[in-house]
């Protein structure tokens, strides 16, 4: 059995390698190759089939771990969702848009309208 710090080095140089290469396609499935375990300190768990990731750190986790607030993601969820409280994302349906749109034609037409016009210019 690999020891930790052996697994890393030899992760870290194919890493390298990969890297190092110049075809996009054999760079991605190295990566890939080289990142199928879950970051989570002592899990290790593969999460090549099986995985979530996370949006606020970028991290592939186990079943078990993917949750945010399990593996230390918490705080920005909390951020996250205190800005989605205090300012709310209004969505107007399309009806109601283009029914604003024309109020807003119809008023401005009859404040044009009632708007004084001006004589001509004395010398």
């Amino acid at each position: 059995m690999e020891s930790g710090t052996n697994r890393k080095k030899r992760e870290d140089k194919d890493l390298l390698e990969a890297v190092n290469s110049k075809n996009l396609d054999e760079v991605l499935e190295k990566v890939k190759a080289i990142d199928f375990r879950c970051p989570f300190q002592k899990c290790k768990n593969k999460t090549k089939d099986f995985s979530i990731d996370c949006k606020f750190c970028k991290c592939r986790f186990c079943i078990s771990h993917g949750l945010p607030e399990i593996h230390g993601c918490g705080e920005a969820v909390k951020r996250e969702e205190r800005a989605k409280m205090v300012h709310p994302v209004r969505q107007v349906s399309q009806q109601k848009s283009s029914e604003n749109a024309a109020k807003l034609t119809k008023k401005l037409k009859q404040l044009q309208l009632e708007r004084k016009s001006k004589g001509p210019k004395k010398k």
